[in-house]
């Protein structure tokens, strides 16, 4: 076992990347899936402790709950693999991560009663780590398949539904290390954060947490405004190299598309994730982004348009409140869609004053996410696509599952069901402007001299391409 913090701490050449992928065949990968959970285990310890290396002789030290005799009925259940990743892990001191609370190796095939098993004596399904109780009643955890070699993570009974049957689901079974990679990165983004010496959030941000333990969900990290914006840079390089010769508007490409003063003019809220975005990317210079959405070119429009930010919002004492920001609306802007249940539920707190009826019409377009800080699984760095029409009967969000059929504004989400963690938070606005340039790049759309060529309507005819890979 490696036990130097150099060691332990340095695992870049263990994350998943696609130039480093996970093993697809073969047994688990005990020696890369237990350099990972120990890293996490002496992220944990050093954050815990204050410390800027982990002490690991003490943290070595502490037993393993698999190291003694009456966990042997348990351990014969096991694939060989999957022993000597226990036999190589340290264990957790408390709270393995935020999902997560501790190393359980539960034997499940009681709770996957469909699948077949031809291991032998072996247990088919095994929960590795197991969910933290504050999640739910019923609680799983990160399910190990001894047979298939992939894991996956209900977080609770009611979620088995989105992983099983498996030959149904199998785009939500990973290999163990790709799960450990995932967790690993959103530390270092800053998506979840432990008060590591590494660094603690902006005090902003500190104070909308959603914590459990030791382990803290923020709303948004100042990372993911930087890559949200890039991403959106890219997508308007990739118009603007596509358009015909001299068609491009005389705007500044450096010139950012909202000032604060701009935005103040809007009521969008200081220090949000979206108000970081706008006032950073570059101007595009075209006029339309997807077919039949529009750039705020105008910003007295792009003020004018606005229903949600000028609502008074409950206003929580550890956290505020964030609406949603209308962001490229309808080109034709008597496409709207009549305010219901789906719009209330999304848009506004359960306890804010709603000053709309059914009959009040809202602009069809892209909307940042609204949220209520401190919340469990809040995404400020989301969106909500608000088209004026029902959903396709094709269309499926990231989790499988197909959208509503009375939906508006399902198309390009992730669904209920996260494979890394959590559950029913929005999809991320940057992966959707990196689908936006896929479908650019590949020619699925079209541009020409104002941008994007199609009127929104295209998001009905083909919707059923308009799926983004399952992702945390």
């Amino acid at each position: 076992m490696n036990t130097t913090p150099e060691q332990v701490l340095n695992i870049e050449d263990a994350l998943v990347s696609e130039a480093n992928p996970a093993r697809l065949n073969g047994p688990l990968d005990y020696e890369r899936c237990a350099r990972l959970h120990n890293y996490l285990v002496a992220y944990g310890w050093r954050a815990r402790h204050g410390q800027e290396t982990p002490n690991l002789d003490e943290l070595v030290s502490q037993p393993s709950i698999f190291a003694v005799e009456d966990t042997q009925v348990v351990r014969e259940r096991l694939h060989p693999s999957v022993n000597s990743f226990l036999d190589s892990i340290f264990s957790p001191e408390s709270g393995f991560f935020y999902w997560v609370n501790h190393i359980s190796m539960q034997l499940v095939d009681d709770i996957f009663p469909d699948e077949g098993n031809d291991l032998d004596n072996l247990e088919r399904f095994v929960v590795i780590y197991g969910t933290v109780v504050e999640l739910g009643s019923h609680c799983v955890g990160v399910v190990y398949d001894q047979q298939l070699h992939r894991a996956a993570f209900p977080m609770t009974l009611e979620n088995l539904g989105s992983v099983e049957p498996i030959d149904e689901h199998e785009d939500m079974w990973f290999p163990l290390e790709t799960i450990l990679t995932n967790w690993i990165y959103m530390l270092r983004i800053g998506k979840i954060t432990a008060d590591s010496p590494e660094g603690k959030a902006p005090e902003e941000l500190s104070r909308s947490r959603s914590q459990i333990g030791l382990w803290s969900w923020l709303p948004y990290s100042p990372i993911q405004v930087d890559s949200t914006v890039a991403a959106i840079d890219r997508y308007s390089a990739a118009i603007e190299a596509r358009m015909p010769s001299g068609s491009l508007l005389p705007i500044s490409r450096n010139a950012p598309l909202f000032t604060d003063v701009e935005l103040d003019a809007a009521s969008i809220p200081e220090e949000c994730f979206i108000r970081s975005v706008l006032t950073r990317i570059k101007t595009p210079r075209f006029k339309a982004i997807a077919p039949g959405l529009e750039v705020p070119l105008d910003t007295v429009a792009f003020t004018a348009r606005q229903r949600f930010t000028g609502v008074p919002r409950e206003q929580e004492a550890w956290g505020r409140n964030i609406p949603p920001v209308l962001l490229f609306a309808a080109v034709d802007s008597s496409r709207t869609v009549s305010f219901g249940k789906e719009i209330r539920w999304l848009f506004l707190g359960p306890e804010d004053d709603v000053p709309f009826n059914e009959n009040d019409l809202i602009p069809a377009g892209l909307y940042s996410e609204s949220v209520r800080r401190c919340e469990y699984d809040t995404e400020e760095a989301g969106f909500r696509l608000l088209l004026p029409f029902r959903a396709h009967n094709e269309a499926r969000m990231s989790d499988g599952t197909s959208i509503s059929p009375n939906s508006v504004t399902q198309l390009f989400q992730h669904g209920i069901f996260h494979p890394f963690g959590g559950e029913r938070r929005a999809q991320r606005l940057e992966r959707l402007i990196d689908r936006w340039r896929e479908l650019v790049e590949s020619g699925v759309w079209t541009v020409g001299r104002d941008g994007v060529e199609g009127t929104i309507d295209k998001f009905h005819t083909d919707s059923e391409i308009y799926w983004i890979a399952p992702d945390w």
